[in-house]
Protein backbone atom coordinates (compact mmCIF):
# COMPACT_ATOMS: atom_id res chain seq x y z
CA UNK A 1 0.00 0.00 0.00
CA UNK A 2 2.57 2.68 1.00
CA UNK A 3 4.56 1.71 -2.30
CA UNK A 4 1.62 2.18 -4.84
CA UNK A 5 0.72 5.53 -2.20
CA UNK A 6 4.39 6.89 -3.22
CA UNK A 7 3.92 5.92 -6.70
CA UNK A 8 0.76 8.34 -7.03
CA UNK A 9 2.02 10.63 -4.96
CA UNK A 10 5.05 11.28 -6.86
CA UNK A 11 3.31 10.92 -10.10
CA UNK A 12 1.20 13.44 -9.00
CA UNK A 13 4.38 15.71 -8.27
CA UNK A 14 5.51 15.38 -11.94
CA UNK A 15 2.26 16.01 -13.35
CA UNK A 16 1.93 19.63 -11.20
CA UNK A 17 6.02 20.31 -12.37
CA UNK A 18 5.07 19.68 -16.06
CA UNK A 19 2.52 22.01 -15.63
CA UNK A 20 4.21 24.76 -13.76
CA UNK A 21 7.25 23.93 -16.63
CA UNK A 22 4.86 24.51 -19.25
CA UNK A 23 3.44 28.16 -18.14
CA UNK A 24 6.79 29.17 -17.12
CA UNK A 25 8.43 28.23 -20.90
CA UNK A 26 4.97 29.58 -22.23
CA UNK A 27 5.47 33.16 -20.66
CA UNK A 28 9.03 33.51 -21.37
CA UNK A 29 7.95 32.48 -25.09
CA UNK A 30 5.05 35.11 -24.33
CA UNK A 31 7.55 37.79 -23.03
CA UNK A 32 10.02 37.24 -25.79
CA UNK A 33 7.56 37.55 -28.74
CA UNK A 34 6.42 40.45 -27.00
CA UNK A 35 10.22 42.02 -26.94
CA UNK A 36 10.41 41.61 -30.63
CA UNK A 37 7.14 43.01 -31.85
CA UNK A 38 6.96 46.24 -29.73
CA UNK A 39 9.89 47.63 -31.63
CA UNK A 40 10.10 45.35 -34.72
CA UNK A 41 9.55 48.55 -37.42
CA UNK A 42 12.70 49.89 -35.91
CA UNK A 43 15.37 47.32 -35.84
CA UNK A 44 17.74 46.35 -38.22
CA UNK A 45 16.00 42.93 -40.31
CA UNK A 46 18.79 40.99 -39.23
CA UNK A 47 18.55 41.48 -36.09
CA UNK A 48 14.32 40.90 -36.15
CA UNK A 49 15.76 37.59 -38.15
CA UNK A 50 17.72 36.62 -35.72
CA UNK A 51 15.18 36.86 -32.49
CA UNK A 52 12.56 35.09 -34.69
CA UNK A 53 15.07 32.30 -35.27
CA UNK A 54 15.82 32.12 -31.76
CA UNK A 55 11.82 31.77 -30.41
CA UNK A 56 11.36 29.05 -33.23
CA UNK A 57 14.13 27.04 -32.36
CA UNK A 58 13.20 27.54 -28.77
CA UNK A 59 9.39 26.10 -29.61
CA UNK A 60 10.57 23.29 -32.10
CA UNK A 61 12.50 21.96 -29.38
CA UNK A 62 10.62 22.17 -26.29
CA UNK A 63 8.02 20.49 -27.88
CA UNK A 64 9.97 17.94 -29.82
CA UNK A 65 12.06 17.05 -27.12
CA UNK A 66 10.06 17.63 -24.04
CA UNK A 67 6.45 16.36 -25.08
CA UNK A 68 8.00 14.31 -27.68
CA UNK A 69 5.57 16.45 -30.34
CA UNK A 70 7.33 16.91 -33.23
CA UNK A 71 5.56 20.57 -34.48
CA UNK A 72 5.20 20.16 -38.38
CA UNK A 73 7.59 22.40 -39.88
CA UNK A 74 5.24 23.72 -42.61
CA UNK A 75 3.93 25.61 -38.67
CA UNK A 76 6.75 26.88 -38.09
CA UNK A 77 7.38 28.22 -41.31
CA UNK A 78 3.73 30.04 -40.61
CA UNK A 79 5.01 31.56 -37.53
CA UNK A 80 8.21 32.79 -39.09
CA UNK A 81 6.03 34.17 -42.26
CA UNK A 82 3.77 35.77 -40.12
CA UNK A 83 7.16 38.03 -38.70
CA UNK A 84 8.80 37.82 -41.77
CA UNK A 85 5.71 39.84 -43.73
CA UNK A 86 5.96 42.33 -41.03
CA UNK A 87 10.01 42.79 -41.48
CA UNK A 88 9.81 43.04 -45.75
CA UNK A 89 7.22 45.36 -45.07
CA UNK A 90 9.15 47.69 -42.86
CA UNK A 91 12.19 47.08 -45.24
CA UNK A 92 10.64 47.90 -48.14
CA UNK A 93 8.61 50.93 -46.91
CA UNK A 94 5.67 49.28 -47.70
CA UNK A 95 3.05 50.66 -45.11
CA UNK A 96 1.02 53.23 -45.86
CA UNK A 97 1.46 52.27 -50.03
CA UNK A 98 -1.46 50.77 -51.78
CA UNK A 99 -0.97 47.04 -51.91
CA UNK A 100 -3.29 45.84 -54.53
CA UNK A 101 -7.42 46.01 -54.09
CA UNK A 102 -6.00 47.54 -49.78
CA UNK A 103 -3.06 49.57 -48.14
CA UNK A 104 -0.12 46.98 -47.46
CA UNK A 105 -1.14 47.55 -43.94
CA UNK A 106 -4.31 45.90 -44.34
CA UNK A 107 -2.88 43.00 -46.19
CA UNK A 108 -0.11 42.36 -43.82
CA UNK A 109 -2.55 41.72 -40.91
CA UNK A 110 -4.81 39.23 -42.74
CA UNK A 111 -1.89 37.36 -43.82
CA UNK A 112 0.32 37.66 -40.38
CA UNK A 113 -2.92 36.76 -38.45
CA UNK A 114 -4.01 33.62 -41.03
CA UNK A 115 -0.52 31.96 -40.93
CA UNK A 116 -0.57 32.38 -36.84
CA UNK A 117 -3.56 30.22 -36.99
CA UNK A 118 -2.30 26.94 -37.84
CA UNK A 119 -0.05 26.67 -35.88
CA UNK A 120 -2.54 27.78 -33.01
CA UNK A 121 -5.04 24.92 -34.13
CA UNK A 122 -2.21 22.34 -34.39
CA UNK A 123 -0.52 22.93 -30.85
CA UNK A 124 -4.32 23.47 -29.34
CA UNK A 125 -5.24 19.78 -31.18
CA UNK A 126 -1.87 18.17 -30.36
CA UNK A 127 -1.72 19.20 -27.27
CA UNK A 128 -5.31 18.27 -25.66
CA UNK A 129 -5.06 14.94 -27.91
CA UNK A 130 -1.88 14.04 -25.56
CA UNK A 131 -3.88 14.21 -22.39
CA UNK A 132 -6.85 12.14 -24.23
CA UNK A 133 -9.16 15.08 -25.18
CA UNK A 134 -10.62 14.28 -28.65
CA UNK A 135 -11.97 17.94 -28.87
CA UNK A 136 -14.74 17.99 -31.91
CA UNK A 137 -13.30 19.65 -35.40
CA UNK A 138 -15.95 22.45 -35.19
CA UNK A 139 -14.98 23.10 -31.74
CA UNK A 140 -11.37 22.93 -32.35
CA UNK A 141 -11.63 25.47 -34.89
CA UNK A 142 -13.83 27.87 -32.48
CA UNK A 143 -11.52 28.10 -29.91
CA UNK A 144 -8.18 28.52 -31.99
CA UNK A 145 -10.34 31.40 -33.96
CA UNK A 146 -10.40 32.92 -30.57
CA UNK A 147 -6.88 32.31 -29.12
CA UNK A 148 -5.55 33.98 -32.30
CA UNK A 149 -7.46 37.25 -32.25
CA UNK A 150 -6.67 37.37 -29.00
CA UNK A 151 -3.19 37.53 -29.90
CA UNK A 152 -3.92 39.63 -32.84
CA UNK A 153 -5.37 41.93 -30.37
CA UNK A 154 -2.84 41.86 -28.23
CA UNK A 155 -1.04 43.26 -30.91
CA UNK A 156 -2.51 45.99 -30.76
CA UNK A 157 -2.08 46.91 -27.61
CA UNK A 158 1.53 46.29 -28.51
CA UNK A 159 1.17 49.13 -30.93
CA UNK A 160 -0.13 51.69 -28.63
CA UNK A 161 2.70 51.34 -25.95
CA UNK A 162 5.19 51.69 -28.69
CA UNK A 163 3.34 55.15 -29.02
CA UNK A 164 2.93 56.07 -25.00
CA UNK A 165 6.61 54.54 -24.34
CA UNK A 166 8.95 54.41 -27.08
CA UNK A 167 7.86 57.51 -29.16
CA UNK A 168 7.02 55.29 -32.10
CA UNK A 169 3.88 56.31 -34.67
CA UNK A 170 2.25 53.02 -36.02
CA UNK A 171 -1.39 54.33 -34.99
CA UNK A 172 -2.05 56.46 -37.85
CA UNK A 173 -5.75 57.48 -37.34
CA UNK A 174 -8.39 56.60 -34.50
CA UNK A 175 -9.87 53.85 -36.25
CA UNK A 176 -6.40 52.25 -37.28
CA UNK A 177 -6.80 49.37 -34.56
CA UNK A 178 -10.37 48.21 -35.21
CA UNK A 179 -9.95 48.29 -39.21
CA UNK A 180 -6.55 46.23 -38.40
CA UNK A 181 -8.57 43.81 -36.05
CA UNK A 182 -11.43 43.58 -39.26
CA UNK A 183 -8.42 42.41 -41.41
CA UNK A 184 -6.84 40.20 -39.16
CA UNK A 185 -10.43 38.21 -38.24
CA UNK A 186 -10.80 37.98 -41.63
CA UNK A 187 -7.56 35.61 -42.15
CA UNK A 188 -7.83 34.41 -39.17
CA UNK A 189 -11.39 32.56 -40.38
CA UNK A 190 -10.06 31.65 -43.56
CA UNK A 191 -7.31 30.26 -42.21
CA UNK A 192 -9.16 28.28 -39.70
CA UNK A 193 -11.61 27.15 -42.64
CA UNK A 194 -8.60 25.95 -44.96
CA UNK A 195 -6.78 23.95 -41.58
CA UNK A 196 -10.11 22.80 -40.37
CA UNK A 197 -10.18 20.89 -44.31
CA UNK A 198 -7.08 19.93 -43.93
CA UNK A 199 -7.03 17.95 -40.62
CA UNK A 200 -10.62 16.36 -41.77
CA UNK A 201 -9.03 15.09 -44.60
CA UNK A 202 -5.97 13.98 -42.40
CA UNK A 203 -8.04 11.89 -40.43
CA UNK A 204 -10.23 10.41 -43.08
CA UNK A 205 -6.96 9.45 -44.53
CA UNK A 206 -5.66 7.92 -40.96
CA UNK A 207 -8.96 6.14 -40.32
CA UNK A 208 -8.71 4.60 -43.70
CA UNK A 209 -5.18 3.34 -43.17
CA UNK A 210 -6.32 1.70 -39.88
CA UNK A 211 -9.04 0.11 -40.93
CA UNK A 212 -7.08 -1.18 -44.46
CA UNK A 213 -4.40 -2.71 -41.81
CA UNK A 214 -6.97 -4.36 -39.17
CA UNK A 215 -8.10 -6.06 -42.31
CA UNK A 216 -4.58 -7.41 -43.89
CA UNK A 217 -4.27 -8.43 -40.00
CA UNK A 218 -7.09 -10.21 -39.71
Amino acid sequence: MNVMADTQIGSTVKEKFRQSEFMIFSIIIFASKSFLLIRLPYREWNVNALYTTLILIAFYCYFRFRYRLAPPLITVFFLGAAVGVDVLGNYFHLYGQPFGPVQYDEFSHFITAGFSLPPAMWLLRATTRRFGLMIPLMLLSFLSVTITFSFTAYYEILELWDEKFYGGKRLWTPTDSANDLQYGLGGIILAALITALVFKIGDRHSRREAVEGSSKAA
